[in-house]
C-alpha cells in the first residue's frame, strides 16, 4: 500500500519535471521577482550620505561657520531647510534622519560667553543615533574656540591694550585662528526630540533577506495548488475513477497525490533557498533544522489547502484561477511582498490566518534576528494544526468522480 503511494508520488513528480512551462513557473519565475522586489527594498549604500536638514535662524557669522564645517564631513550629507515645520516632517516621514535648527542669537551668545542651544531633531532609524557624537564633537570644536576667543579678550581688556572697537574684529580673528585646545564643558547645547509615529520593537527585514523567503512562500503555494489543479481534471475526465479499478485502494491513491504535491513545493522550496543563500547571499541563519521544520511544516499546509481547493473546484480552468487568486491574495496578507510590521494592527490580525503569516514570520526569526529551533516552534505548531485541519476535511469531503 505504501509502496503504491510512493509510486503515484514519484510518478506525479516525474509529470511535473517533463513540463518545461511548468518548471518555468517554478523556478524561473520566483526568483526573478525575489531579486526584483529584494532589489526595490534594499536600502541605501553603506558609503552613501546619510541626509541631516540644516535650518540657521542665526544672524550672525558662526551659524554659517558651523554650516560649512558640517559639510566637510563625509558621512553625512547635509540639506539646508527654510522651514522649521516641513524639515520637521521630512524627519518623521525618515527622508532626512535628523534636522539641525541653529537658533538666531548663536553668533551673539558665543561672543558674549553665554549658553547656547542647539535643538535636533532625529529620526527613529538606529543608525541616525552614531550622530550624537558628531554633533557633540562640533559643539566641542566651537565651544573650545569661543572660549580662546573670549579668554584671550578678557585678557586684554585687562591690561587695556585694546580699544572698545576693535573687541569685535579680534575676537573673530582669534576664533577663526583657534583649533586646539583642552576641551571644556561645552557652552554649546544639544537637545534632541525623536521624532516618529509609533514605536516598533522588532527589527523589520528589508532587501533580499525580506524578497527571498517571502516569495519562495508565495510561489511554493501557487506550485502545490497548481498540481493539486490537475488532480481535478483527472476527476473530470474520471481517470481517479477507473485507477480505482486496478489494485489501488482509495488510502494509496490519495496519500499517493497529496505526497506527489508534497515533493514538488518542497523541492521547490529548497531550490530557492539554495539559490537565496549562494547566489544572493542572503544569510538563512545558523538553524539548518530551524529551516527545515519551518520548510515542511509550511509546504504540509500549503499541500492540504491544495488537495481542500480540488475538493470544491468543478473544472481545471476553475482550480487554476483559484490557485493564482488565493497564492496572491493571501500572500499579501501574509507578508510576503512587504513587511508585516508596516501595515495596520488589524490587518496584522487577519495576516494570522494565513500559513504565509506563520511561515514568514518563522524565517524573519531565524534570518534577521538569529534565533533557532525554540523560537520558531509556535510557527512550526501552528503551520501542523494547518496543514491537520485541511488534511482532515480534504480527505473526508473528496471524492474520485
Amino acid at each position: 500500500m505504501i509502496k503504491k503511494a510512493i509510486q503515484i508520488a514519484l510518478h506525479s513528480l516525474k509529470i511535473i519535471t517533463r513540463d518545461k512551462g511548468v518548471l518555468i513557473w517554478l523556478l524561473l519565475m520566483p526568483i526573478i521577482w525575489t531579486i526584483l522586489i529584494g532589489a526595490m527594498s534594499t536600502p541605501r549604500s553603506k558609503n552613501a550620505k546619510i541626509p541631516v536638514g540644516f535650518l540657521n535662524n542665526d544672524k550672525g557669522i558662526y551659524g554659517e561657520m558651523l554650516l560649512e564645517a558640517f559639510k566637510k564631513e563625509e558621512s553625512i550629507g547635509i540639506i539646508e531647510e527654510n522651514n522649521e515645520d516641513e524639515m520637521r516632517n521630512l524627519v518623521k516621514e525618515s527622508k532626512l534622519l535628523s534636522g539641525l535648527i541653529v537658533p538666531e542669537d548663536f553668533s551673539k551668545k558665543l561672543m558674549s560667553g553665554e549658553a547656547v542651544t542647539i535643538e535636533i531633531f532625529k529620526s527613529e532609524q538606529n543608525f541616525s543615533y552614531f550622530l550624537n557624537e558628531l554633533i557633540i564633537k562640533m559643539a566641542n570644536r566651537i565651544s573650545i574656540d569661543a572660549l580662546s576667543a573670549n579668554f584671550t579678550l578678557e585678557k586684554l581688556r585687562e591690561r587695556e591694550i585694546i580699544s572698545k572697537s576693535e573687541e569685535e574684529k579680534l575676537w573673530n580673528e582669534i576664533f577663526q585662528e583657534a583649533d586646539t585646545a583642552f576641551v571644556p564643558i561645552p557652552s554649546i547645547h544639544v537637545e534632541y526630540t525623536v521624532l516618529s509615529v509609533e514605536k516598533r520593537n522588532e527589527e523589520v527585514p528589508i532587501g533580499m533577506n525580506a524578497s527571498s523567503p517571502g516569495i519562495a512562500v508565495m510561489f511554493v503555494m501557487m506550485g502545490v495548488l497548481f498540481a493539486a489543479a490537475a488532480m481535478v481534471q483527472e476527476r473530470h475526465t474520471k481517470t481517479l475513477a477507473r485507477l480505482l479499478t486496478t489494485p489501488t485502494r482509495k488510502f494509496s491513491l490519495i496519500s499517493g497525490k497529496m505526497s506527489g504535491f508534497f515533493l514538488i513545493g518542497f523541492i521547490q522550496f529548497l531550490i530557492l533557498i539554495f539559490f537565496g543563500q549562494f547566489v544572493l547571499k542572503v544569510n538563512w541563519g545558523n538553524s539548518p533544522m530551524a529551516v527545515l521544520l519551518i520548510t515542511i511544516s509550511y509546504v504540509l499546509s500549503v499541500t492540504g489547502l491544495g488537495t481542500l481547493l480540488s475538493v470544491f473546484m468543478r473544472t481545471s480552468a476553475q482550480a487554476d484561477a483559484f490557485a493564482v487568486l488565493i497564492s496572491i491574495v493571501t500572500s499579501m496578507l501574509g507578508g510576503a511582498w512587504w513587511p508585516i510590521e508596516i501595515v495596520p494592527n488589524f490587518m496584522q490580525n487577519i495576516a494570522r490566518f494565513t500559513p504565509q503569516y506563520w511561515a514568514i514570520n518563522g524565517f524573519n526569526k531565524i534570518i534577521t534576528r538569529g534565533f533557532g529551533v525554540m523560537s520558531i516552534l509556535p510557527n512550526f505548531y501552528m503551520l501542523i494544526a494547518i496543514s491537520v485541519i485541511t488534511f482532515f476535511f480534504a480527505i473526508l469531503l473528496f471524492k474520485f468522480e
